[in-house]
C-alpha cells in the first residue's frame, strides 16, 4: 500500500510536469530513467529518492518545498490499533467500489448504533 506522503509527492510531481507541458519520457530522459519509473513515482507506487526529487524540481524549476504541497496534512497523523491497520489493509484490497461503499455503510450504521446504545 504506498503511503499517502508518496502518493501527495507523485501528484505535485505529476501536476508540475503538465504545467510545464513535460511528457513522462522527455522527464524520464532528463534524469536517467524510464517512463514507466516516471509513472510509478506519479502514483506513489515507488519513493522518490532525495537525489531524485532534487533533479525534479531542478528539471520543472519548481522548489523543491513545492513537491511536497500538501503533505502537511499528515503531520499529525492518528496512529492506528493492529486490528484497525489490518482492517484498513483488507479494505484497500477491494476491487469493487461497491464493495468498498457497502463496508463504509456497515461502519458507520455500527457506529451509530453504538452511539445510541452509550446514550441510552
Amino acid at each position: 500500500m504506498p503511503d499517502p506522503v508518496d502518493i501527495i509527492v507523485g501528484r505535485n510531481v505529476r501536476q508540475f510536469r503538465a504545467l510545464r507541458r513535460v511528457s513522462q519520457l522527455e522527464l524520464g530522459e532528463a534524469l536517467g530513467l524510464t517512463f514507466q519509473q516516471i509513472q510509478k513515482y506519479e502514483k506513489g507506487a515507488n519513493r522518490v529518492s532525495a537525489s531524485k526529487l532534487h533533479q525534479i524540481a531542478v528539471f520543472l524549476d519548481v522548489e523543491i518545498s513545492a513537491l511536497f504541497e500538501g503533505v502537511s496534512q499528515f503531520g499529525s497523523r492518528v496512529e492506528l490499533s493492529p486490528d484497525a491497520y489490518a482492517l484498513a489493509l483488507t479494505y484497500d484490497k477491494l476491487n469493487s467500489s461497491a464493495g468498498k461503499e457497502a463496508v463504509k455503510t456497515i461502519l458507520t450504521l455500527m457506529v451509530g448504533e453504538a452511539a445510541e446504545e452509550t446514550a441510552a
